[in-house]
């Protein structure tokens, strides 16, 4: 198994509790830092922040660039991949969706 590395993009919806992005970027490290695949990272976060905060929807969108892909194999360069997790009200609320997806593209709505 080869390192892979990129962006992870976190967001959720809350109820009562508000935690702060130090502690979203230390939750991503922490899981980041085992061995892992992209999947079940991308999971492991969403289903993390619902279980510890109980907001109202998590949603976490992972982009990573493998080292599989650019050293064996088929070779290629600038390939990503997108992995997501969309749990709540990210799930079940088409325009929440939305919006998370526009902002995370940098077209704020």
């Amino acid at each position: 198994m080869l390192p892979f590395h990129g962006k992870a993009h976190v967001g959720y919806i809350p109820r009562k509790k508000i935690v702060g992005v130090s502690k979203l970027a230390r939750l991503v490290d922490a899981y980041a830092r085992r061995l892992q695949v992209q999947e079940r990272l991308t999971n492991q976060i969403a289903h993390t922040i619902m279980d510890r905060i109980n907001p109202l929807g998590a949603a976490v969108v992972m982009e990573a660039e493998h080292m599989c892909m650019r050293m064996r194999g088929v070779q290629k360069q600038n390939s990503t991949i997108v992995t997501s997790a969309l749990l709540g009200a990210f799930r079940t609320q088409e325009k929440t969706r939305a919006e998370f997806m526009n902002l995370i593209r940098g077209h704020a709505s």
